[in-house]
């Protein structure tokens, strides 16, 4: 008598369609998905061994084998040409097929059906389709002749559709994850070659501003008015490139998740008086007066003193990029119990048409404007500034008016919580 195979019946069906629910309900990598779904075919149709071909490209396939004794293990990839063995006719047709005896089965391929370590005599194999494309052939294998009949292709076929997905969904993930590592790792290439580029970069153009500041200090003898104006137009240019280059390093870093809070101890004092001289190369050549301001005694800070010299640097840079003639001020104000200090930079530049506000934080977004010069730089200063400020848990605002100019207030806790 034949021996009746454990197929979707009864009690048996409840569980195999459990198993699959919780198969389809877990995220795992693309190899157990393929474990889980080779296991649950042999078990449900009561298999001594399946097999599952996946279509990597055109013709290459991978291949994975479970057995009981050795559990899952992936073969060597199989080059398949059209038509070849049982398998190939499945994949030429798109049909389910089976086999009950290999033996008296001319399109059996000992190549591709047979099982390595396993001597089937009884093959059942199904298509596995996802968006209405095959991507493999699920089949399933048993030693003993006439194992199987054509009548046994139902539940192989219906446990073949939930698989497909299964497969398919782990396939599309895992080509994420391997997307998502080629693009960290194009991030981390892309931040040391900035950095790399931007040292060398930055290096000749403090020798250039350097050199600047000697001639126009008279070091090396008495300059016209004309001369003084180009070095000054020079001294100016050479400011925004160096601002220029240290942004895109700053935006490179932000984006590759490599900024690192390093907190310190220090005064806001000491910082406007390290940014002051840039401010003034930028400013050299303008009719424009920087007045900074301390209105009372300012907290201590306990932050990333890098980080705030950053900001400030964005912002006001942002004032003298846009300011041509009249004053930049910036006020700093201890708020509440010294828990936060406010620093209010105002300027009497080209200012900001009100539907443009919302836009410019974004990278590379500059603000059309017919005044000259207002084009410099690539749009990122103010970009930095607000990243830089969520990392420190800051704000900033902003208020403009077109040919009035500009006030920014930003708000910057005096001591930095993780």
């Amino acid at each position: 008598m034949k021996e009746e195979p454990a197929l979707l019946h009864s009690e048996s069906e409840a569980q195999v369609l459990a198993a699959i629910r919780e198969l389809m309900g877990i995220s795992m990598p693309f190899e157990e998905v393929v474990a889980g779904a080779l296991r649950l075919a042999a078990a449900t149709m009561g298999a001594d061994a399946s097999t599952l071909l996946f279509i990597e490209r055109p013709g290459q396939y991978e291949k994975f084998l479970f057995a009981p004794a050795q559990g899952v293990r992936k073969l060597e990839g199989i080059a398949l040409s059209p038509g070849e063995g049982v398998v190939g006719c499945v994949v030429e047709t798109g049909s389910p097929l089976v086999v009950p005896d290999v033996a008296h089965e001319p399109r059996f391929s000992e190549r591709v059906d047979q099982l390595p370590g396993h001597k089937a005599r009884s093959i059942a194999c199904a298509p596995l389709r996802a968006r209405d494309e095959l991507i493999g052939v699920l089949t399933v294998a048993k030693g003993k002749a006439g194992a199987w009949s054509e009548k046994d292709l139902e539940p192989l076929t219906t446990l073949a559709f939930p698989v497909a997905i299964m497969i398919e969904n782990a396939r599309v993930l895992r080509e994420v994850k391997n997307l998502h590592e080629k693009l960290e790792q194009a991030n981390r290439v892309k931040a040391q070659f900035l950095a790399t580029t931007s040292h060398e970069l930055r290096t000749p153009i403090h020798i250039i501003i350097g050199n600047l500041d000697i001639l126009l200090g008279g070091f090396l003898g008495e300059l016209t008015p004309r001369q003084k104006d180009s070095l000054r137009t020079a001294l100016r240019n050479s400011g925004e490139a160096l601002n220029l280059i240290s942004s895109l390093l700053d935006l490179s870093r932000i984006e590759a998740g490599q900024f690192v809070i390093h907190v310190e101890e220090f005064r806001l004092e000491d910082v406007w008086k390290e940014l002051e001289l840039l401010f003034r190369i930028g400013l050299s050549g303008k009719e424009v007066e920087l007045i900074w301001e301390a209105k009372g005694p300012l907290p201590l800070f306990k932050t990333d003193k890098i980080k705030v010299k950053e900001i400030l640097s964005n912002i006001i840079f942002n004032a003298v990029k846009y300011t041509y003639k009249g004053r930049i001020e910036v006020a700093a104000s201890a708020l509440g119990a010294g828990e936060a200090v406010q620093i209010e930079v105002r300027d009497t530049g080209v200012g900001i048409p009100k539907e443009f506000l919302p836009l410019i934080f974004e990278p590379f977004r500059q603000v059309e404007s017919s005044s000259p010069g207002a084009h410099g730089g690539v749009g990122l200063g103010l970009t930095i500034a607000q990243r830089l400020l969520d990392l420190l848990h800051g704000q900033v605002e902003v208020e403009s008016a077109v040919d009035k100019g500009s006030t920014f207030r930003v708000t910057i806790p005096t001591k930095y919580s993780a």
